[in-house]
């Protein structure tokens, strides 16, 4: 394979699983502002904090995945780079302080 065609594949790969965890995080979170507006109760913040979690979970395994298939690492470190990203801004929405 040429290292072009390998840098391609990486890029595709990477690319991939950040996308597919953008998607996991928008169909199971409402955005962070409306997070922060309308998450009232305690209830409500740990169904938030859920959803979080199964994210973030979601999207390491898919990330997971296309790195083994890929062999390379760098899918499943940008996947986690997003997923603290998105850990920290809904932390701070959860306590009024984005």
């Amino acid at each position: 394979m040429t290292n072009k065609l390998r840098d391609l594949e990486i890029a595709v790969g990477a690319a991939g699983a950040i996308i597919a965890s953008e998607h996991f995080f928008s169909t199971l979170l409402s955005s962070p502002w409306t997070t922060q507006k309308f998450a009232q109760t305690e209830e409500e913040k740990a169904l938030i904090r859920r959803m979080l979690f199964l994210a973030s979970g979601v999207s390491l395994l898919t990330a997971g995945g296309i790195s083994y298939l890929t062999k390379e690492k760098w899918p499943i470190i940008f996947t986690f780079i997003l997923c603290v990203f998105y850990i920290v801004i809904y932390t701070k929405a959860l306590d009024k302080t984005l």
